[in-house]
């Protein structure tokens, strides 16, 4: 049975269930959200998140944009400016460990059919962690002083954000064992990923 929370505080029901949700993606997925089940944690009745939130995508939307702050926060905080290669791999490297750390809410993130895409929050939550992987690949590439096209630019940003969903991925799906058989996913991530990224993006 889902556990109430105890925080809840009358006039900040939104907030609360936001956190219900952010809760139960992170221990169960996306398998074991439902509306019921965070106004159950919330301590409130089962009316009350379609009352704020029009739907579960409304707050599956909500949960999804603190998710991508948190990723851009992992990969900002790891940022080396003063190496293109070091860098690059940095924000790499955070990127999969995210999605390790949290595979419900990384899996949520791009599930276009749960989350509200036409919410202008969206786009910029996904914009920023976009451009800060696009301002990476530009420097390692050596492009980033020089003047590219839009569609250069985006087919350099598809082909990096390509390469770590999959790496991602396959982490989360534990698929990297028949690659790897001595390692389980957090081995692979802490010992062998930073070897991977550095044959990926070696130093210039």
């Amino acid at each position: 049975m889902a556990k109430k929370r105890a925080t809840y505080h009358h006039g900040d029901l939104k907030t609360a269930l936001i956190h219900a949700a952010d809760e139960i993606i992170a221990e169960s997925g996306i398998e074991g959200f439902s509306l019921r089940a965070a106004a159950q944690r919330a301590g409130v009745s089962p009316g009350a998140p379609a009352h704020h939130f029009g739907s579960a995508k409304g707050l599956l939307t909500e949960v999804a944009l603190l998710a991508f702050a948190k990723a851009d926060e992992m990969m900002k905080a790891v940022e080396r400016a003063d190496n293109a290669a070091a860098n690059m791999r940095a924000i790499s490297y955070a990127f999969v460990q995210f999605a390790y750390e949290h595979p419900g809410h990384f899996r949520l993130m791009f599930r276009h059919d749960l989350i509200d895409r036409k919410d202008p929050r969206y786009k910029e939550a996904t914009e920023v962690p976009g451009k800060r992987l696009g301002a990476a690949l530009e420097a390692y590439h050596g492009k980033a002083e020089k003047k590219i096209s839009a569609f250069e630019h985006a087919s350099d940003e598809f082909a990096g954000l390509a390469l770590l969903h999959g790496m991602a991925d396959m982490v989360i799906a534990e698929k990297i064992q028949h690659m790897f058989p001595r390692a389980n996913a957090g081995e692979f991530v802490e010992k062998d990923l930073p070897k991977v990224l550095k044959l990926i993006y070696p130093d210039r």
